[in-house]
């Protein structure tokens, strides 16, 4: 059994449909093996899941990390963040990650340690996006790193979402702008 190859059919498989509709069944035959062979890679379902949340992450997530730490300033940064979300071809059914962190209620203990794991790793990473900026002096704003990166997280999710509900692209794009506006300073009006 190839594990990467098993990996990438179940990650594909749960990308595109509710993870909770794809079953172990589903899986095996599309990866043509068998349910033990699976479980002794992969320990259970939820195992899987964890496995496969860990291998999108590297794939997909780890795009929108290099994206943020590229050290380029904050208006260069968000437009190819919202570049990223709005355009990337993969996200027309939404984003793995989101929408297992959505339904972490049905999630087993590996796979929801997975998700709350992803999630702080990416507020870290927002976080140190927006510290930087803040050091670089092109983002003074008064909320605190904390909820800014919470914020731009849940904008991203959002946007995410709105792609899978087959919101097109240019709307997707308009409203990034918007609500991302926030980090924008505002400009100050002349003296007079």
């Amino acid at each position: 059994m190839d594990n990467t190859a098993v990996l990438d059919i179940a990650m594909n498989a749960y990308w595109q449909a509710d993870p909770v509709d794809i079953s172990v069944n589903k899986i095996c035959q599309l990866a043509g093996i068998s349910k033990p062979s699976l479980y002794r890679t992969f320990g259970s379902e939820d195992g899987l899941k964890s496995a496969a949340l860990d291998r999108y992450a590297a794939q997909v997530l780890s795009q929108i990390s290099a994206i943020l730490l590229q050290g380029a300033n904050l208006r260069d940064t968000l437009d190819a963040l919202i570049e990223f979300t709005s355009t990337d071809p993969r996200m027309t059914t939404g984003c793995l990650f989101y929408k297992m962190r959505s339904g972490k209620h049905r999630l087993g203990p590996k796979a929801l340690a997975k998700v709350d794991q992803i999630d702080a790793v990416a507020r870290a990473v927002y976080g140190s996006f927006l510290q930087a900026r803040r050091d670089a002096g092109d983002w003074p704003g008064p909320v605190s790193v904390e909820l800014g990166a919470k914020y731009l997280s849940e904008q991203i999710a959002l946007a995410f979402t709105h792609r899978a509900s087959g919101l097109d692209t240019s709307a997707v794009r308009q409203m990034l702008d918007l609500s991302l506006s926030i980090f924008q300073p505002v400009a100050s009006k002349p003296q007079s």
